[in-house]
């Protein structure tokens, strides 16, 4: 069942869950990778190395992609200019960002008839989350950026947010949506209810795995 009952608040990941991310065919956070490696050294990673780290905090995600490509760790301060660069390129990339993933705004609206509570949540900085929340003319109780909260998935601190924010204390009530792996382990070091959705790019063999409480094919499927 994706919703138990008494289901009082759900947490949605943004860019593959909610929002429709792709640029020219690859979703926004693999090409802001790839591109942000390129310009920083030259450095070439597949789409498979980028798709390996989506949905980790994006620092951690890049201090990874460096440490798969060369062997071995990289240094922090390397880290922040790449961070910056990643930054850069998002800005560049993010200004597409006007699509949801279909049926998004009709699943808020049934959970809102409900009286349920809606979050959403991203990795990426304060200003893209807010951006893309403008550009789809979303109405939801709170938007964060792990970023702005000082630590990223698989750490539950968006979902404690969000609890605190809407004023819901028992994770037993708690919902959280996601199309990655990471967001599985989000959920559960939260102790709230996971479903993942397969409108994401980790496959449906990666996502039962983790063991979420529940699989749909999307967002759309939420309420069903």
């Amino acid at each position: 069942m994706a919703l138990p009952e008494g289901v009082e608040l759900v947490v949605f990941d943004m860019a593959g869950t909610t929002v429709d991310d792709l640029v020219n065919g690859e979703p926004l956070v693999i090409a802001a990778f790839r591109a942000s490696l390129q310009e920083h050294d030259g450095t070439e990673i597949s789409f498979d190395q980028a798709n390996a780290v989506r949905g980790y905090e994006k620092k951690e995600a890049l201090r990874r992609l460096l440490a798969s490509v060369r062997g071995k760790s990289a240094e922090d301060s390397e880290v922040d200019t790449l961070f910056k660069i990643f930054n850069k390129q998002l800005d560049k990339l993010m200004e597409s960002m006007n699509s949801e993933i279909k049926g998004t705004s009709e699943t808020f609206a049934e959970l809102r008839k409900r009286g349920v509570k809606i979050c959403v949540g991203s990795g990426f900085p304060e200003h893209v989350v807010q951006k893309i929340v403008e550009n789809l003319g979303w109405s939801v109780d709170a938007a964060f950026s792990s970023v702005t909260l000082g630590k990223g998935r698989p750490d539950p601190i968006m979902i404690l947010a969000a609890m605190e924010k809407c004023g819901v204390t028992d994770p037993k009530r708690v919902v959280k949506v996601g199309d990655t792996k990471v967001d599985i382990h989000e959920g559960r070091n939260a102790g709230v209810h996971c479903v993942s959705v397969l409108t994401g790019t980790q496959s449906k063999e990666e996502l039962e795995a983790e063991k979420p409480d529940c699989i749909i094919n999307s967002v759309a499927d939420l309420c069903k």
